[in-house]
């Protein structure tokens, strides 16, 4: 199988991530300054220091300097010494602190440390090429990150688990995972990762067989390339699939522009394309010398230290020489070997030992190495598979659980709240019965008291009418027939007697409580005056005699009619004056006048007062007296309107 366009590409994807890897280490840097200035200080020192060593150095007396482990400034210390000591390849220490970050999160309950701490190590173990721990890392980064709703972050977390599964050559699980991350990446944000997502489902595609649809997917990547170096590798690419088509012309073409594009001081670049161009030229023609390209490639890829490269370079020149001169396509296919296995990449030493097993047929020593190393790669690769299936088969497996507990939880939550509802509709009818008792009640209560003034009203009238009609007439009578032989002094006393049951009649005479009201008010109070006393009313005609009930009708004019009585038997006074006024939903009637005042033994013994302070009580109404001995008397009526 031919891998070598996979490697070119995963360097060049590794140095997208390395420039992702510093990008990030910088994320969590808002922070705030909890501990003494020494780690600060430390900690500036190390961030401008131009050398690691220095850095790391300066980072290591800051982490001494903080004694409380809370302190904000610790895990930003830990991620830097993560990301440096893996710049210098000491992964062992890079490991050691990564696993210090994860526990502090962890411990801490912070889900951004922790996806950062899980990243680091996915990206420390890339560089072990230990292809399954990349995935469980970034795979368990990821679904921290979308925890945290950063889609962005998860995404790129997704192309990592799809590089992984691709160098171990599963690429059904490759190209779901980076179908999975192009659901998250910004059209407009995440070009760079777009197009890594594209390249390596063509590449998947690719090495299934589905050359029309990597060239589909090769298309997409380079749409989304965000510079020349991505676009010529998407090209180059796009080339190699046209040369599995055997569509040399187009591939030759495409190389051509590869190499002539490319930068003058990117050797390992021209080396690849001019590598390609010229293996498919020998392909379209075997008769072609092609060998003094494929041997600058050569020469450019070991000065540029390109190992990969250079077993693609192997590769090519054992093929070309198979056919042409066996004794170096033998030398070429075993320095491919021995290339291959520096590199520690299996496949490529299969297929080295492939092709040596085609130039020198029969060779043990071959035939056995090819056959074990065939058994270990499948071996290999379906226990990375089953891995990857687990990783992903456990964690749906703990959703489900998760979404089961949920969905218990859910189902006894409805129930408390159809419970709690049920609860609350039986504590709202029971308060609706009680307001609605309440209101009937007062209502009741209401109609009752306004029954009995209306009650009293009608009483009084009917007395008042008996009183005219029958007494008064029958006085009258017994008056006419004696005036001719009684004394005048009897006929005085009778004739008074006359006059006190008509004004009894008067006084308790029918009151009209509609438009006439005030009228007649005037007319009572004006009556009940003595004709030697002054009788003085003000702001009567402000009042919205309308706006007020039957009953306070009833209630006023009685009251006012009571005072008026009263006055005109004791009081002696020569002026009165009634006042009335509203305010502050209050209809408030002052009565004063300068008579010869009374006594409050007299007030509270009276029945005409007690009458009076009845009526008021009836409507929910105050009443004041105010008096002293020859002072007058004061009261004061409050009504609510």
């Amino acid at each position: 199988m031919d891998l070598r366009p996979l490697l070119h590409f995963y360097s060049i994807l590794c140095f997208f991530l390395l420039c992702s890897c510093t990008n990030e280490k910088m994320s969590s840097e808002s922070y705030e300054q909890t501990k003494t200035d020494s780690s600060f200080t430390y900690f500036e020192k190390g961030k401008n220091s131009k050398e690691i060593r220095g850095k790391i150095s300066n980072f290591n007396k800051a982490l001494q300097s903080i004694a409380d482990k809370n302190d904000t400034l610790y895990p930003l210390l830990l991620d830097y010494k993560i990301y440096y000591h893996q710049r210098l390849k000491e992964y062992d220490s890079a490991l050691i602190f990564a696993d210090s970050l994860e526990r502090l999160a962890t411990f801490k309950k912070d889900t951004e440390w922790l996806a950062l701490a899980l990243y680091r190590k996915a990206v420390i173990n890339r560089d072990l090429d230990d292809q399954e721990k990349v995935f469980l890392y970034a795979f368990e980064a990821r679904k921290s990150y979308l925890q945290l709703g950063d889609g962005a972050k998860a995404a790129r977390r997704s192309l990592e688990m799809a590089i992984a599964q691709s160098r171990m050559q599963d690429y059904t699980g490759s190209q779901e995972s980076a179908t999975e991350a192009l659901r998250h990446l910004n059209k407009e944000k995440d070009l760079q990762y777009l197009s890594s997502a594209h390249n390596i489902i063509a590449i998947a595609y690719r090495n299934q067989g589905f050359y029309k649809d990597a060239l589909k997917e090769y298309e997409n990547a380079l749409r989304y390339a965000s510079n020349l170096d991505d676009s010529l590798t998407y090209k180059n690419n796009i080339g190699l699939v046209y040369r599995d088509l055997e569509n040399y012309e187009k591939a030759i073409s495409i190389f051509k522009e590869s190499y002539s594009k490319v930068s003058e001081n990117d050797y390992s670049s021209k080396a690849r394309y001019l590598n390609n161009l010229e293996f498919t030229k020998w392909l379209e023609n075997n008769d072609k010398d092609v060998s003094p390209g494929l041997l600058k490639a050569l020469e450019w890829r070991k000065s540029s230290n390109d190992n990969t490269g250079i077993v693609s370079s192997y590769e090519n020149l054992a093929k070309y020489y198979e056919k042409t001169n066996k004794n170096l396509a033998l030398e070429y296919s075993e320095k491919w070997l021995n290339a291959a296995k520096e590199n520690n990449n299996l496949q490529a030493q299969i297929d080295a030992l492939k092709q040596l097993l085609v130039i020198t047929p029969g060779d043990k020593d071959y035939i056995s190495d090819y056959i074990q190393l065939s058994d270990s790669l499948k071996k290999i690769n379906l226990q990375a598979k089953n891995t990857f299936a687990k990783i992903k088969f456990d964690e749906e497996r703990k959703q489900q659980q998760i979404s089961g507990l949920e969905a218990s939880a859910a189902v006894q939550a409805l129930e408390n709240q159809k419970i709690r509802t049920r609860n609350y509709i039986l504590i709202f009818i029971a308060i609706l019965a009680i307001t609605l008792a309440i209101f009937i009640v007062y209502y009741l209560r209401e109609k009752h008291r306004k029954e009995k003034i209306r009650e009293t009203h009608k009483t009084e009238t009917r007395i008042s009418k008996k009183i005219h009609d029958e007494l008064a007439n029958d006085v009258y009578n017994v008056m006419s027939s004696l005036e001719a032989i009684a004394p005048t002094a009897t006929m005085d006393r009778i004739e008074h007697i006359y006059n006190r049951t008509r004004n009894i009649s008067r006084e308790n005479n029918e009151i009209n409580t509609g438009e006439g009201y005030l009228d007649q008010l005037v007319s009572s109070l004006s009556s009940n005056c003595p004709r030697d006393a002054r009788l003085i009313l003000s702001g009567e005609k402000t009042i919205a005699w309308n706006d007020l009930n039957t009953e306070k009708k009833l209630v006023i004019y009685r009251a006012l009619q009571e005072i008026m009585v009263n006055m005109n038997k004791h009081s002696k006074a020569s002026l009165v004056a009634i006042i009335f006024s509203s305010e502050k939903n209050l209809l408030k009637i002052q009565y004063s006048d300068n008579g010869i005042g009374v006594k409050n033994e007299s007030l509270k013994s009276g029945n005409g007062v007690q009458n009076m302070e009845n009526r008021i009580f009836s409507i929910n109404g105050k009443l004041k007296f105010d008096t002293e001995q020859e002072s007058g008397l004061k009261i004061l009526i409050q009504i609510p309107l």
